[in-house]
């Protein structure tokens, strides 16, 4: 499974400019923005998502995963991107890491452990392009077209439908 890896306020601050642009409101409530996109992006595409933020958590916990998207906090001291360094150093598996992040350091050290570095514009870009490209696309086919119907399915709704009665005259 994939893990993407975000920092924060990287991401906060490269959507300056786009339809997304959490740039202009409170620390919290771009916070509260961002966390909501990446749980529609969720929603649509299974990752493991972890958010790194610098410092005091305001109100989620220094740790919390509000309906999947797990959202971390760095100690007094610490800075996010030595948080999202570690996390990617010490992976049992770095190269099911997307790091999406602007920091020079931060795209070094993923490189460096074998993750994939994004830039957080082209991160957010993509995911409006995918995003358009599912709802072009329609809601999914229902499973019956590819499986066929269950035994039986084809008897109940010809009784349902009254087709048997006809015939049995």
């Amino acid at each position: 499974m994939l893990h993407i890896i975000i920092d924060g306020y990287n991401l906060i601050h490269a959507s300056r400019g786009t339809d997304d642009d959490w740039t202009q409101l409170s620390l919290e409530k771009a916070r509260n923005a961002l966390v909501g996109f990446l749980l529609s992006k969720r929603k649509e595409r299974r990752e493991r998502i972890t958010v790194v933020f610098d410092g005091s958590s305001g109100m989620y916990p220094r740790e919390s995963s509000p309906h999947g998207v797990e959202v971390l906090f760095s100690e007094a001291g610490v800075t996010a991107d030595t948080v999202i360094c570690h996390m990617v150093e010490s992976a049992p598996n770095p190269r099911t890491i997307l790091v999406v992040s602007d920091d020079r350091q931060i795209k070094a050290s993923a490189l460096k452990a074998g993750a994939k570095p994004l830039a957080s514009r082209t991160f957010l870009r993509e995911s409006h392009k995918a995003a358009e490209k599912r709802r072009r696309a329609g809601p999914p086919e229902p499973r019956e077209k590819f499986d066929g119907t269950k035994p039986g399915d084809v008897q109940r709704w010809r009784k349902v439908l009254g087709l048997d009665e006809g015939e049995a005259k």
